[in-house]
């Protein structure tokens, strides 16, 4: 996996309507957790 330029839990996703479950699942299971 690339290396990126900042920690996981730094960067921040903003999801907005009729996002697919399944990105959210993706992004959590990569490991990111700032999530909204």
């Amino acid at each position: 996996m690339a290396k990126v330029s900042l920690e996981k839990d730094k960067i921040k996703f903003l999801l907005v309507e009729g996002v697919h479950q399944k990105a959210l699942e993706s992004l959590r299971a990569a490991g990111y957790t700032n999530i909204e």
